[in-house]
């Protein structure tokens, strides 16, 4: 049987700095992959793949899944640096929000704020600790109930698409070491999903795509992992998938730990993805939309990495609700265009977890369980869902791991 130090499930965000680390460690790491690419729920489309070789947008790419990243997600630079790729950063161009109505009407956040009610509401809410306190206690009681319901609710839904008044406050906007080489806002050149490849190229560890793993069980040393393409052993395993899918694969070996994460909530939202020639919408350049009470909780534009002949728009719809030809007939009548004006189009399906209040807490309880265990478990379900939260919960639990 093969046997190595440490084997990684999952090659998004949470198992790329992790296995950077441990392979940086002089450990002997394997990372398997379920699908043909790395990114998880970074996922990059890319026209290369939709049109001949050489063709007009050849070079376009649209994020369907998430696509900012700042120099705060400071353990994913640092990983990025050691790969000699940090110059490659692309910054973003500083562009706004604007709130969408169902007849089409742009507004400004601004206009959407009562600057009274948030006079008011400051003085007694800037002091108030977030632990324990929702999105919609917490902002609310800074801002003021009004501006919460008009400015800040739509906004945050938009941000996670999904409802964000039960998120926990404590996982906003916290405070994060900036790496003052990079641009505060980027990307990469073929998208976030290129930088993680940058991240993989090359690198001290064996990433098998296409390979996913069936089955954990324990052993006298650690772990045998049954993948597609055999047993694999290990002294230490990483789980760096969705929660709901580590609630199954430790269902034999931490039973108490599956239960745990088999109750944990999820989400989803319906991404679609369209490319246009640059001249047709008269929507100025603009980072992104946000639906107020519509079919879609947000659209994220391409403009801040502007294209000279294409502008891309991904629209994050809410599940369940319209068909496709529903989809593109709002995503056209959002952007004061045709459907016949898209040149491409391209669905995704992204799944999120949807943590309340007490989600903070549970992770507390299985931290305390995983304490000195050669077990670690990485992903967008345990200090938050942005791709540096990731990378944080990856560098701290590798480091775990590593003194063990």
């Amino acid at each position: 049987m093969e046997t190595v130090d440490c084997v990684i499930v999952g090659a998004g965000v949470s198992g790329l700095v992790a296995a950077a680390g441990m392979a940086r460690a002089g450990r002997q790491v394997v990372v398997l992959e379920a699908s043909p690419r790395v990114g998880g729920c970074i996922h990059s489309w890319h026209l290369r793949d939709e049109i001949a070789p050489g063709g007009e947008g050849a070079d376009f790419w649209l994020e369907l899944g998430a696509h900012t990243a700042y120099n705060s997600y400071s353990q994913l630079l640092v990983a990025l640096r050691e790969r000699g790729r940090l110059d490659d950063l692309l910054p973003r161009e500083k562009m706004g929000y604007s709130f969408v109505a169902r007849d089409g009407r742009l507004q400004s956040p601004l206009k959407r704020l009562n600057f009274l009610q948030a006079a008011v509401s400051l003085p007694f809410g800037i002091g108030r600790a977030k632990p324990g306190r929702s999105v919609a206690e917490w902002f609310g009681g800074l801002l003021g109930r009004g501006n919460y319901r008009r400015l800040l609710a739509p906004a945050f839904a938009a941000v996670l698409s999904q409802p964000a008044d039960a998120f926990p406050a404590e996982w906003l906007f916290r405070r994060k070491p900036r790496l003052a080489e990079a641009p505060r806002k980027y990307s990469f050149p073929g998208g976030l999903q290129g930088l993680l490849e940058a991240l993989a190229e090359g690198a001290a560890f064996d990433l098998r795509y296409q390979t996913a793993a069936a089955a954990v069980t324990r052993t006298a040393s650690g772990f045998q992992v049954q993948s597609a393409a055999g047993p694999i052993a290990c002294r230490q395993l990483m789980l760096a998938v969705p929660v709901d899918v580590a609630g199954v694969l430790l269902n034999e070996v931490y039973a108490d730990i599956a239960n745990e994460l088999r109750a944990f909530p999820m989400s989803s939202s319906e991404a679609l993805g369209v490319v246009l020639p640059a001249g047709v919408s008269a929507i100025k350049p603009v980072a992104g939309l946000i639906g107020l009470n519509d079919d879609f909780w947000s659209v994220v534009s391409r403009d801040p990495i502007p294209h000279d002949t294409l502008r891309g728009f991904t629209f994050h719809f809410r599940p369940g609700r319209l068909n496709r030809e529903e989809k593109l007939a709002r995503a056209a009548a959002v952007l004061g265009v045709r459907a016949g004006d898209f040149l491409h189009v391209r669905e995704t399906l992204n799944r999120l977890p949807a943590p309340g209040v007490e989600h903070p807490r549970r992770v507390a309880a299985l931290d305390a369980k995983l304490a000195g265990e050669p077990l670690a478990l990485l992903g967008n379900y345990l200090n938050g869902l942005s791709i540096g939260d990731c990378a944080e919960r990856a560098a701290k639990e590798t480091a775990r791991l590593l003194a063990l």
